[in-house]
């Protein structure tokens, strides 16, 4: 389902190239007769018999080359599923071999999956159910919390955004379920009527009879609409006056006040931390106002469904293809992966870190990465000139800029410290007794533990939040990084054997980006130890503010085919990104001697996507990057040796007049 708060728990700390389902919302050429010219449309142009080549795959809501080269990296990792489960042999008990093997039978045996329903969560469900008062309710949230299931009261660990040498327990709001972006929009109705439904067929195979499972399902989808209405937009966690707010271990009892928070956090562990972080101040106070009594009945509802919602991966086949359905409703996908494909994907998230490195060893090309370092360098010299041309900020002020760049840590490939968590995954094989469901809910205590022990341990800068195998990059302001996973290190985006020029325009456009992140909306916040800390003049961050109400105001006027405007706010951060990546790989390639003309067509290529119809208006609502045609052009359409290039003039769908072109990071300074 949607995991809307999981994207934005990562927001909270790393700026992405691109969000969990792929960004972008561009249409398929589907109607098109005539390939526009690059005056009129230059990513039409650019991508149009690319595109015309493509089809969105049926079990898919969209294609590009992040879903390409992804399908690409799952295949090779299948083959060695498939080899592993085929081969027979028995492998020393937790070696990566036997865990992935032994799990992946687990996951396609489903008539085992059919035959043994939901009996190792029925103890947890059936708490939950019997509850006759709110402290044995809370009893039945604890009992989940132990396997790693959060429904109601949701906590994480992260680096405090103030002192990001130290560890911080963070509180947000709950599972709001479809999400407040659809519950919010007359538009997104049709879904949100679907899902309504889809609340009602899970309770009906949890068991309910039909006419109360309906009754019972709107009762949730209230519940859960009243408490997103106060819960925090996407571009608000981009911003720690929003989401930063600190409690004492008395005054976060206080704000749970109808909850007993104090045998929750003990059950937790996680009494009298020195302090507490609370996200999502309205929405937790509006979940605390609602734990009462007489809402007991639908608390308990809501609960039973976000446990049979978040397990239906791995219960029985009707519960799974329930699920799917509602996913396919709301991506407009057509089609089921198979059973295979699934299982494998499941497998892959749950032992992630095994897989990377079985990727790394067998895929990696080691020269890459030194490529790829260098390009690194040559990017942060450059971006040192651009900041240093900025005629409003003062050599104080780019001094210490300056110091970001050069303590900016450099993540390429694979960790050079490998994550510890396989020490504490372990999986039962069907022989001897284990289940598919009931392993799944080991590795999530094993997950829990995990991140408790390592939340206990502190800080440790050398964790990496992708996998070598993610087709992706982020920036971390908390620890001033940038990483790079090995499986992004491919064509169209870096290829050996394509020019220069195109490498910039691709893997070198995306190392700018994120080194761009560092001077975003967000992370301008934050200095070069990754601390919470406005570092710029009162003068200079109102300078700041009115070039980012130009970048706000010149995307609000682009549109998507349904007429839609781009929301110039949701995706700021990630458009200051993309105007300074493109500033600065222009920069680059014409000292280097480059065609930009490779450049500019390779930034355009690496963004070709056809979506459906239906994750488009999604992506449009709750992405906080810009869809990809105006990832382009209008880019493209603010750098002015593009005009010289192409020949740009009055009158063309792709001229903005020079006053009207936007930038904070350029080499021309801009007022």
């Amino acid at each position: 389902m949607k995991k809307i708060k999981a994207i934005q728990r990562i927001v909270l700390f790393m700026a992405l190239l691109l969000v969990v389902s792929l960004t972008g919302c561009a249409n398929s050429n589907a109607g098109k007769t005539v390939k526009p010219s690059v005056s009129e449309d230059y990513y039409g142009a650019i991508n149009y018999d690319l595109l015309g080549e493509k089809t969105i795959p049926p079990t898919e809501g969209s294609w590009s080359f992040f879903y390409e080269l992804g399908e690409k990296t799952s295949v090779q990792l299948q083959e060695i599923v498939t080899e592993l489960s085929n081969s027979k042999e028995t492998y020393p008990k937790g070696s990566s071999e036997q865990k992935i093997s032994d799990l992946y039978d687990c996951a396609i045996d489903l008539d085992d999956r059919n035959a043994r329903g939901l009996t190792v969560v029925t103890p947890y469900l059936e708490q939950i159910e019997s509850a006759r008062n709110m402290e044995e309710y809370l009893d039945g949230l604890i009992a989940l919390s132990a396997i790693g299931q959060s429904s109601l009261i949701n906590f994480g660990y992260y680096q405090d955004d103030m002192n990001s040498d130290t560890m911080m327990v963070g509180f947000e709001s709950m599972d709001d379920l479809i999400g407040k972006e659809y519950m919010e929009n007359d538009s997104m109705q049709e879904y949100c009527d679907a899902y309504k439904e889809y609340i009602q067929d899970m309770l009906v195979l949890g068991g309910e009879e039909k006419e109360a499972a309906g009754t019972n399902a709107e009762a949730v989808y209230v519940f859960a609409s009243t408490v997103a209405a106060q819960a925090l937009a996407p571009e608000e966690f981009y911003n720690p006056d929003r989401y930063y707010n600190v409690y004492s271990y008395e005054q976060l009892l206080a704000l749970y006040g109808n909850i007993n928070m104090q045998k929750y956090l003990e059950a937790q562990g996680l009494s009298r931390e020195d302090h507490y972080v609370v996200f999502e101040v309205d929405a937790i106070k509006q979940i605390n106002a609602m734990f009462t009594e007489e809402n007991l009945p639908v608390l308990k509802e809501y609960t039973k469904f976000v446990v049979l919602n978040d397990l239906a991966d791995y219960a029985p086949v009707d519960y799974r293809d329930l699920k799917l359905n509602m996913e396919m409703k709301l991506d407009g996908s057509t089609e089921k992966k198979t059973d295979e494909r699934l299982a494998f994907d499941e497998v892959e998230t749950f032992l992630q870190w095994e897989f990377g490195k079985i990727y790394v060893e067998k895929y990696f090309d080691e020269k890459s990465k030194q490529d790829v370092k260098t390009m690194v360098a040559t990017l942060i010299e450059e971006y040192k000139e651009i900041i240093n041309s900025q005629d409003w900020m003062s050599p104080e002020t780019k001094q210490k800029a300056i110091l970001k760049l050069d303590t900016m840590d450099l993540k390429i490939g694979y960790p050079d410290q490998w994550s510890t968590i396989g020490d504490y995954l372990q999986v039962t094989a069907l022989a001897e007794g284990g289940s598919y469901l009931s392993n799944v809910i080991e590795l999530r205590k094993a997950n829990r533990q995990f991140d408790y022990d390592e939340y206990k341990k502190g800080v440790n800068r050398e964790q990496w939040y992708m996998t070598p195998q993610e087709v992706n990059a982020y920036y971390n302001p908390a620890n001033n990084e940038i990483v790079f996973p090995a499986a992004i290190l491919q064509a169209p985006f870096f290829d050996k054997n394509q020019s220069n020029g195109k490498n910039l325009g691709g893997i070198g456009a995306v190392i700018a980006h994120e080194i761009s992140h560092a001077f975003d909306k967000s992370g301008s916040l934050y200095d070069e130890k990754g601390n919470y800390n406005i570092w710029w003049t009162d003068a200079e961050y109102q300078n700041y503010d009115t070039l980012s109400q130009k970048i706000i105001d010149y995307y609000g006027n682009y549109t998507i085919s349904t007429g839609d405007a781009v929301d110039g706010t949701l995706t700021l951060s990630e458009n200051i990104a993309d105007l300074g990546a493109l500033s600065t790989v222009t920069a680059v390639a014409k000292k280097q001697g480059e065609s930009l003309e490779d450049v500019y067509t390779n930034w355009a290529t690496i963004w070709a996507i056809l979506t459906t119809q239906d994750l488009e208006k999604n992506y449009l609502l709750s992405d906080v990057h810009a869809p990809s045609p105006v990832r382009v052009n209008a880019v493209l359409s603010s750098i002015d040796v593009f005009y010289d290039i192409y020949g740009i003039k009055e009158g063309d769908k792709m001229y903005v007049a020079p006053d009207k072109r936007v930038a904070i990071w350029q080499t021309k300074a801009t007022k």
